[in-house]
């Protein structure tokens, strides 16, 4: 007997993890869409698919547009982002005689192993075992707006119930070995099944990126896949859309060739400030600085910083002379961190060269333009002001109105760039890089006015001069799924997210609270808008759902003009 169950075992192979890594197959592709998920018309189709969206563009990307029937803002708003799994195989057998095999191990990543909002959402991951099966699935999008209160349209025509956006090469499993995983952090599984040689072992979740295995050709032909084992990747997750926009690799590519690679070097300074590393965070403005002739007065704000700082005042007086051409009075420079610089012997003769500059760019600037658009914001705020903000039908009115002036003030003024019209400042020594006037713009985008596109086509076009700073000023408002929320002065970060972000986290209060004043840019958190009416919900929303991180100032009244 003892010697019966011996041959037995040593008729079984074994596999191991190394063997799974090499038979690995279409990394960071596919998305596992179950049955009546919400994309999916209820009751069509009860298979789930193993789903190529790499192509995805996104809903208001597809065409979809959303117009408010009662004037109300409405913003549609759609983030994408997908996790990444990592499977551990622990143990695999192969019996020849039967073609069963036998794997058991654990998967951990995933969007997360707490409960959802309504304590019914896990992350939980279903493992296939069997012939998978080539076909296409198509993308669903059903109405999500209340149609009494917004009209949606695809194709010039009103959406009521579903409508089909696109179609992607999918796989499914028909006849297969199934095992569901529970929702820990660590998830243990083990499958079991009868294999051929052309069979796919695949985990996937929602919102996860797959991972696949060529069981066949592990197997079968192992000489097939005989490639070297792939690097693992970090357990954490990869942003494809953010507020609508496409982020992926090729697409940031492609949006910096268009408009310039100026945001790389504005980026990598920011990166190397954050670290403390002002000496070559100041080399990378250099760099900045010989590719082009004008610079964003925020970024110079930054540099003359990086120079005092690294101790090359030569470098600092440099920085500082170029604000004088945007009209930055000398007071400016009364900023604790230039104490240093005005001991320095250079400091008499940098006055006087400042002075200079300063007088005749003001003598230079275009009074007109500047007077017209205070004009056109005083008008804009006489509805909007938090002390007598109107109904939302004349909201709409004014911003139409307003936005139709601004419009004709551009295509003959041209736009109030720090060069025309000069630097906005608080006290004479705090910059402001969100002029009041940006509000006109904001407003446009948020009542999504017919004229907009109008607008935008115009701002896209000093964007690419760097007259406009288009990546920069858009200040984003309205509830989505980023991770980071700025509502009423505070900092809140989603307890979804706080597992992968705390490096974001101290990138986010050194923005806010750094003791040099550096100005950062990050497009990762959401400006919310304070409304009255619902402000016990709202509160109760945040409590339940993001953790507080900081205060970050009392005067959060800024971000509601």
């Amino acid at each position: 007997m003892n010697f019966s169950s011996g041959q037995n075992q040593q008729n079984k192979k074994k596999f191991y993890q190394k063997d799974f890594d090499k038979n690995k197959v279409l990394e960071d592709v596919y998305e596992l869409r179950i049955y009546k998920n919400r994309w999916t018309p209820i009751d069509k189709d009860t298979i789930s698919y193993f789903v190529d969206t790499r192509s995805y563009k996104g809903i208001i990307n597809y065409g979809v547009e959303f117009k408010s029937k009662n004037y109300e803002s409405f913003n549609f708003i759609e983030d994408v982002a997908m996790y990444y799994l990592n499977v551990e195989f622990e143990k695999c057998t192969f019996t020849p005689n039967d073609s069963i095999i036998e794997i058991q191990g654990f998967v951990s990543g995933g969007w997360g192993n707490k409960k959802g909002r309504d304590k019914k959402i896990e992350n939980t991951i279903d493992i296939f075992l069997g012939n998978k099966r080539d076909t296409v699935s198509y993308h669903y999008f059903k109405n999500v707006a209340d149609t009494s209160t917004v009209e949606t349209t695809f194709n010039n025509q009103i959406v009521k119930d579903y409508v089909v956006l696109d179609s992607f090469p999918s796989f499914y499993f028909k006849k297969y070995s199934h095992y569901l995983t529970n929702s820990q952090e660590k998830r243990p599984f083990k499958i079991k099944g009868k294999i051929n040689k052309n069979s796919t072992l695949a985990f996937g979740g929602r919102a996860c990126y797959s991972e696949v295995f060529d069981i066949g050709a592990m197997v079968f032909k192992p000489e097939k896949n005989n490639k070297n084992i792939p690097q693992k990747k970090e357990i954490g997750f990869k942003q494809l859309i953010f507020n609508n926009e496409l982020i992926n690799d090729s697409q940031k590519e492609d949006q910096d060739s268009k408009l310039s690679v100026y945001y790389l070097f504005t980026k990598r300074a920011e990166d190397f400030i954050l670290r403390g590393q002002y000496a070559k965070a100041k080399e990378e403005y250099l760099l900045l600085d010989k590719e082009y002739p004008v610079l964003f007065a925020r970024d110079i704000h930054n540099a003359v910083r990086c120079g005092v700082l690294s101790r090359d005042y030569k470098n600092a007086f440099y920085w500082g002379e170029k604000l004088a051409p945007k009209g930055v009075p000398i007071k400016y420079f009364n900023a604790s961190v230039f104490t240093v610089l005005k001991r320095n012997p250079g400091w008499k003769n940098f006055t006087v060269r400042y002075d200079s500059i300063y007088k005749e760019s003001l003598e230079k600037f275009n009074k007109n333009l500047k007077t017209q658009i205070e004009a056109l914001t005083e008008e804009d705020q006489a509805d909007y002001g938090l002390a007598n903000r109107k109904e939302p039908k004349v909201l709409y009115e004014t911003t139409v109105r307003v936005t139709d002036k601004l419009i004709e003030l551009l295509r003959k003024e041209g736009y109030p760039s720090e060069e025309k019209i000069g630097v906005y400042t608080k006290n004479d020594s705090t910059l402001l890089f969100y002029p009041d006037y940006n509000v006109l713009i904001t407003h446009a985008w948020q009542k999504k006015v017919e004229n907009l596109n109008d607008l935008d086509k115009l701002l896209v076009k000093f964007g690419e001069n760097l007259e406009y700073d288009y990546k920069r000023n858009r200040l984003k408002s309205g509830i989505n799924n980023s991770c980071f929320h700025v509502y009423k002065g505070n900092l809140y970060n989603s307890k979804s997210c706080s597992n992968n972000n705390e490096g974001m986290v101290r990138k986010m209060k050194f923005m806010f609270n750094n003791p040099h004043n550096f100005i950062f840019y990050n497009n990762e958190y959401d400006v919310i808008p304070y409304e009255k009416a619902i402000e016990k919900e709202r509160d109760e929303y945040y409590k339940e759902n993001y953790n507080f991180v900081m205060k970050l100032t009392d005067d959060w009244f800024f971000y509601e003009k």
